[in-house]
């Protein structure tokens, strides 16, 4: 909870004037989608890669690896939802949707899933500050 705490106040700068105001709330709901949304697809690719793992007998500590990253993610997507006020059965079903998703796109080419993924996730759990400050950038731009 204290990362989410340090996430708000860093997307959540003191503006000067009304305009400028509007324009980083705008921002920052941006941000916390986008990060909402990163923690519910990296949910889905730790679980999906756990169980590939585990369907192809891999190392038990690479499977519980996975298992805790996806713990992480999707801890941080339910703290962020609430922090938004989405419903928890709305955010559940989200992640079951989510999930299955994956799971198909697994089934067709895991490599592909796991490039697309595996990165963006690592860096998201172990660095959450790098990926809210990716979401900033492009907010900016959104939002000129």
């Amino acid at each position: 909870m204290k990362k989410i705490l340090l996430l708000i106040l860093i997307i959540a700068p003191f503006p000067l004037n009304a305009n400028e105001n509007a324009k980083e709330k705008k921002i920052a709901k941006y941000v916390m989608e986008n990060i909402q949304k990163d923690y519910v697809n990296c949910y889905s690719f730790y679980k999906v890669a756990a169980q590939s793992f585990k369907n192809a007998g891999k190392d038990k500590s690479i499977i519980t690896s996975l298992e805790n990253s996806a713990d992480v993610s999707l801890k941080y997507n339910y703290d962020l939802g609430e922090i938004m006020g989405l419903n928890p059965e709305v955010m559940s079903q989200m992640t079951k949707d989510n999930v299955n998703k994956f799971v198909e796109l697994a089934k067709k080419d895991f490599s592909l899933l796991a490039k697309d993924y595996g990165m963006m996730c690592k860096n998201l759990v172990e660095n959450p500050e790098q990926r809210t400050n990716f979401w900033e950038i492009k907010g900016n731009k959104k939002f000129k």
